[in-house]
C-alpha cells in the first residue's frame, strides 16, 4: 500500500467513526431522538439534524470537481421535506398546513437556508456530505403554533399572586412553591408533536392554549420531550420543585390529548403558581425512547 492510499484508508475510517459517533450516542441518551425519513429531530433540545450529499461533477476540462455547494442545497431540500413531517397535532402535519398558508411555506424555506452546517467530510472520490443544524424553536414555531396561541399580558399573573389567602390551607401556605409539571407518560407510545395538550378524565383542559403565553412557546416549545425520569426532574426547565403526574391515556378524540386523573387536575387548579409555570412553559413529558 503506498503512503498516499493509506492516508486516504485513514481519512475513510475516521469519516466512517464521526458519522456514527452521533447514533452511537443518542442510543445511551435521555433525550428523545427520532429518526424521520430525511433526518433527525431531538425533541428534548429542539434540535434538527440533516445530511445532505453530492457526487462530483466534471468541468469542461476534463477534471472532477467535489460539489459542497450541491451538498448544502440538498441538506435545505431535506430539511424542508423532513420539517414537513412533523406533527403539530395528531392529526395535522406541518406540510399539510403549510400547503394551505403561503406566508409558513416561505418561512420554512427560510429556516432551511438559515441552518448552519456543522460538519463538511470529503471521501477520496471527491463525494461530499455535510451535516446540517437547526432548531424547531423560534421561527419555525412562530409559523406553525395555532394562532389562538397568543401572550398573556402580565396582569394575569398578577392577579393570580393577588387572590386572597382565605381558600389556601396553612400546609400549602407554607410549603415550597412549584416550579414546573413533569408527565410520566411512559407505556402510552406516545409520539411527540408541536402542541401537545392535557386534559383531565372529564375532559376538562389543564394545559392547552388557554394557559400558555405565545412568546414562551415559540422560543421554548409548548413542551420538552425527555426519555428518563431522572433526566427530567433534574432540567432547569421545570425548576427544583416540579409536580409529577402520571398520565393515565391518550383521549379518544383527534387532539390526542395526554389525559391524567381528576385527583391531580384539582390539586394543579388549587396551586397558584401553577399560571406562573404553565404560562411559561415550564412543562416536560417523559415517554418512551
Amino acid at each position: 500500500m503506498t503512503h498516499l492510499s493509506f492516508l486516504k484508508t485513514c481519512f475513510l475510517v475516521i469519516a466512517l467513526a464521526a458519522l456514527l459517533m452521533p447514533a452511537a450516542a443518542s442510543a445511551e441518551s435521555p433525550q428523545c431522538v427520532k429518526q424521520y425519513e430525511n433526518g433527525a429531530v431531538n425533541w428534548s433540545t429542539g434540535q434538527v439534524i440533516v445530511t445532505g450529499k453530492a457526487a462530483p461533477e466534471t468541468n469542461s476540462e476534463g477534471v472532477p470537481m467535489a460539489m459542497p455547494g450541491s451538498a448544502r442545497a440538498h441538506a435545505a431540500r431535506n430539511i424542508i421535506a423532513m420539517l414537513k413531517q412533523l406533527r403539530i397535532t395528531p392529526d395535522l402535519t406541518v406540510g399539510e398546513y403549510a400547503s394551505a398558508h403561503d406566508v409558513t411555506l416561505a418561512g420554512i424555506e427560510k429556516t432551511a437556508q438559515d441552518a448552519v452546517i456543522v460538519r463538511q467530510l470529503y471521501t477520496s472520490a471527491l463525494d461530499v456530505e455535510v451535516r446540517v443544524e437547526t432548531k424547531i424553536f423560534g421561527g419555525f414555531l412562530q409559523l406553525v403554533l395555532p394562532d389562538h396561541i397568543r401572550q398573556i399580558p402580565k396582569i394575569a399573573e398578577q392577579k393570580s399572586k393577588s387572590m386572597g389567602k382565605a381558600g389556601v390551607s396553612k400546609s400549602m401556605e407554607t410549603r415550597l412553591p412549584y416550579t414546573g409539571l413533569v408527565i410520566d407518560a411512559r407505556g402510552l407510545t406516545l409520539d411527540p408533536i408541536l402542541y401537545p395538550t392535557i386534559v383531565s378524565e372529564e375532559g376538562r383542559a389543564v394545559y392547552s392554549s388557554l394557559f400558555i403565553s405565545r412568546e414562551y412557546a415559540v422560543q421554548y416549545g409548548v413542551a420538552a420531550y425527555v426519555c428518563d425520569m431522572s433526566a427530567a426532574l433534574s432540567s432547569r426547565r421545570i425548576g427544583s420543585n416540579p409536580m409529577v403526574f402520571k398520565a393515565l391515556r391518550k383521549a379518544d378524540s383527534n387532539t390526542g390529548a395526554i389525559v391524567v386523573s381528576i385527583s391531580d387536575a384539582k390539586t394543579l387548579e388549587k396551586v397558584t403558581e401553577r399560571h406562573k409555570f404553565l404560562k411559561e412553559c415550564r412543562v416536560i413529558i417523559v415517554v418512551d425512547q
